[in-house]
């Protein structure tokens, strides 16, 4: 099978429909657009030709320069192709998922007309065969396993996305060791209920872990719940998780635009999650009004000054959360997925707002990592 492949901004429609058709060469169609179009497929072959990905043998993916505004051009290129290469056009297959809407139109039209197969993949993983048959084209639909992707690297698939000059640095890539995969749910459960700060005596979770390429910055508290969670990620099926990863939105930079707690690759989509070890405003007054209560320095004056520095937190942490929530959201709107992992439950006010973004961004409580992250994976979300 020779794949004809229609490039555009958004890399999954290639990457899933090469790795669900195993084809021989792929031809990437791109236009001269830079950022629409050229970038994206000198990206894919870039992917595609790496060892990461492993879908295509090196070099088998080769790029191909048609007009974006002119209808008859594409045709007549499209028609020059087969000889130029010299391959047999009974084995070609198009996929016209991207491109513009000219672009797809005029490929299609072709394939109509030369007896070539096409597929068109829905956003749900729905392929949809446009079979030519005297003239005509006869259609028909099947499931595409996401699943099969599964295997590729998160940092990959972010610089297939977004390019080199973006990704920073890939980060820390964590897998579970012997210790981590033996280890049973209730135990991980139970180890991420109790106190996860290395300074409060936790489990350090990177016991569980192999981490290739590790970071050489110093670790601080809130690093042990973003182990914690690949922990649970891990048993939940994903293969591997990035850790740390770097973006800059401005090509060259050595300044980082944000930086991903964590990004694994599943089912087709890119999740991105963000971990947070804190301890809320409200519980930190209701520490210290035990205290001064211990103390015998807790009277009714003192009582309403600590409602309302408690009233004042609130508002900051709802304030902080908000933020964090519309980051990842924002990162998770162009990779696909977003989690965010607290250590103790949020405002309502900062869960309603997460679940008004799109895509929600889902909220979880560490003690509920191990029970809710296989049905969320699985795409179910109860609540």
């Amino acid at each position: 099978m020779i794949l004809l492949s229609l490039a555009s901004k958004q890399i999954w429609p290639q990457v899933l429909s090469v790795a669900h058709l195993k084809p021989e060469r792929v031809f990437m169609l791109h236009s001269e657009k830079a950022s629409e179009s050229k970038d994206p497929a000198q990206r894919l072959k870039r992917f595609f030709d790496g060892a990461e990905s492993r879908l295509l043998p090196q070099g088998a993916t080769r790029l191909e320069s048609i007009p974006h505004d002119d209808f008859a051009a594409i045709e007549c290129l499209l028609d020059a192709l087969p000889s130029k290469q010299q391959l047999i056009l009974s084995d070609w297959v198009l996929n016209f998922t991207g491109g513009n809407k000219l672009m797809a139109t005029a490929a299609l039209r072709w394939a109509a007309r030369r007896g070539v197969r096409a597929l068109y993949l829905e956003r749900g993983n729905q392929i949809t065969w446009f079979e030519p048959r005297d003239g005509d084209m006869e259609t028909s639909s099947e499931r595409l396993d996401a699943s099969v992707t599964n295997n590729l690297d998160a940092a990959a698939l972010l610089s297939c996305q977004f390019g080199d000059e973006v990704v920073q640095s890939s980060g820390e890539r964590l897998t579970l060791n012997e210790k981590g995969r033996n280890a049973a749910p209730q135990d991980l459960a139970a180890k991420l209920q109790a106190e996860t700060r290395l300074n409060r005596n936790g489990f350090d979770f990177r016991k569980w872990l192999t981490i290739a390429n590790p970071s050489p910055r110093e670790t601080n508290e809130g690093d042990n719940l973003e182990y914690g969670t690949a922990c649970a990620l891990l048993k939940a099926g994903v293969r591997a998780v990035r850790r740390g990863v770097e973006l800059s939105t401005l090509p060259n930079s050595t300044n980082t635009e944000a930086e991903l707690d964590l990004v694994f690759n599943w089912n087709g989509r890119l999740w991105v999650v963000d971990c947070k070890d804190r301890v809320g405003g409200d519980a930190k007054v209701e520490s210290l009004k035990t205290l001064l209560l211990g103390d015998g320095c807790c009277n009714r004056q003192t009582e309403l000054l600590l409602k309302s520095i408690a009233e004042d937190l609130k508002d900051r942490d709802i304030k902080i959360l908000r933020e964090d929530l519309l980051q990842i959201s924002e990162v998770g709107g162009l990779l696909g997925c977003a989690l965010a992992v607290r250590s103790s439950k949020p405002p309502q006010q900062a869960v309603e707002f997460a679940a008004s973004r799109h895509p929600q961004v889902e909220v979880l409580l560490k003690s509920e990592l191990v029970k809710r992250l296989p049905a969320i994976l699985a795409g179910r979300r109860p609540r």
